[in-house]
């Protein structure tokens, strides 16, 4: 195998592993976004009878969200 075959290959490998990492990242937000979109769901069902304001909060971005009553 010469050298620009490898170097194909090398290539090759490299882009399939940042697309794979890729999709594996854009699969993860989208189950954090429906999880905490549940999240805020129950918590605006569980608050709305009371009336009273409702904070909603997201430490970073990974972590899901989390629900008070102010």
């Amino acid at each position: 195998m010469d050298k620009h075959k490898r170097n194909i290959w090398i290539a090759f490998i490299g882009s399939v592993i940042i697309i794979a990492v890729t999709v594996v990242t854009i699969i993860q937000i989208s189950r954090n976004h429906q999880e905490n979109m549940a999240i805020i769901e129950q918590c605006f069902e569980k608050f709305e009878q009371e009336g009273s304001v409702v904070v909603v909060e997201k430490k970073s971005f990974w972590s899901p969200v989390t629900c008070e009553k102010n």
